[in-house]
């Protein structure tokens, strides 16, 4: 189906609004271990850059909704990224790691309005028929800018120093304000509240069971994400732009987990991809350790242990956040709000844990990874059934 000027434009820049959000979280993880020695913390405190303002999104994405509702969506999305504009400049200038900090929370605010209200814009424009195939797109733009900015800001923290990544982040959204400025409302304001949907959800057990599961398989990537820079650069000795590289390629692994759900969503359906997915991922995480007890800490035992890991995700994450937003019927608006919540929430739980018990060894880091992993494939088991039973309903 084609697509107007002003619909290619729309699709473009909310694209690239999806792709803000989760680039700015994760494009300080290469950056961590030269900030310990920089501001003299320590790596908890250090941890803190990124799981604060990770958390914040979890409340924040629960204001925002209400807020687009009220006054329209230009207002509140126009004010994130303004946000996330100032926010960067904050960090660029910060004298002290409590100044950092504070950087980072605005933009973790700011990030909560951009992945919550671009899909609310594109739902407005696109209507139920041909939103699945735009989501798509914003699907893959979320996708590449975790791709895509450990690798480009470890170079320019190996090249510029730490503070040119805001720089960076500062000129790209006030070139997106600049593109933003051109898109045109896509609600009009309506009064209202929606206590009645959260109450509906919250006494789901269905819809509890989904998103639970999808915001414990993201406390797992992000206890991965965070700890792997002091192991694989403290540690083990590699640059910063060793390892945005190595997280690039891991990345890919997902890439086509998720490229896979697209085939054997149909065939295993919702439940039984889960299934497929946890098994995959939580099997490998105990082949890590083995390869760890055996080889010790390598690059090359990291990626072997964590690849097939980053696949068996790929699978599960999409057929995870269709269960739960079909399991919340009318209320799916809501729903994605506080699944999103939740993934936030547990995404800066595990930051914060690692840094926390992490040591000069890798295996607090994969321990961390394998609760989370457990903990998800426990609340898939409790709904999912068999993942043979799906098997032998494919033919498989």
């Amino acid at each position: 189906m084609l697509l107007s000027r002003s619909e290619r434009m729309l699709v473009f820049v909310l694209a690239l609004i999806t792709m803000s959000g989760p680039m700015s979280l994760t494009i300080l993880f290469p950056a961590l271990p030269v900030l310990e020695v920089e501001f003299g913390v320590s790596r908890a405190m250090v941890q803190v850059t990124t799981s604060l303002a990770t958390f914040i999104i979890a409340p924040g994405v629960l204001i925002y909704g209400p807020l687009a509702d009220r006054f329209g969506r230009r207002p509140p999305l126009l004010a994130a990224l303004v946000m996330m504009g100032i926010g960067s400049l904050v960090c660029v200038f910060a004298p002290n790691i409590e100044t950092l900090i504070a950087g980072r929370c605005m933009q973790g605010l700011g990030a909560a309005g951009c992945i919550t209200l671009a899909r609310v814009m594109l739902k407005d424009a696109f209507g139920q028929k041909r939103l699945p195939r735009m989501l798509a797109i914003l699907t893959m733009a979320m996708m590449v800018g975790p791709m895509v900015a450990p690798a480009l800001s470890g170079y320019m923290t190996d090249t510029f120093g730490w503070r040119s990544i805001f720089v960076f982040l500062a000129v790209f959204f006030i070139l997106l304000i600049g593109l933003f400025w051109r898109i045109e409302e896509t609600h009009d304001a309506r009064p209202g509240g929606g206590k009645r949907a959260f109450r509906t959800l919250l006494a789901n057990p269905r819809f509890l069971r989904y998103s639970f599961a999808t915001g414990l398989i993201v406390g797992a990537y992000y206890c991965f994400g965070s700890g792997s820079p002091h192991v694989i650069e403290t540690m083990l000795g590699h640059s910063a732009a060793t390892y945005g590289v190595w997280t690039m390629a891991l990345s890919f692994f997902y890439f086509l987990g998720t490229l896979s759900s697209i085939w054997i969503g149909p065939r295993l359906g919702v439940n039984g991809s889960m299934m497929l997915g946890m098994t995959i991922t939580t099997v490998t995480t105990f082949l890590l350790l083995a390869l760890l007890y055996v080889f010790g800490a390598s690059l090359t035992v990291l990626f072997i242990g964590m690849a097939p890991w980053a696949f068996g995700s790929g699978i599960f994450m999409p057929n995870s956040q269709a269960g739960s937003l079909t399991s919340a019927g009318r209320h799916a608006g809501t729903a994605s709000a506080i699944t999103a919540a939740l993934q936030h929430a547990f995404g800066a739980l595990g930051m914060q844990l690692v840094g926390t018990v992490l040591t000069d060894s890798a295996y607090p880091m994969v321990y961390c990874v394998l609760a989370f992993s457990m903990l998800t494939l426990m609340c898939v088991a409790l709904r999912a059934g068999s993942l043979r039973r799906a098997l032998q309903r494919a033919n498989l």
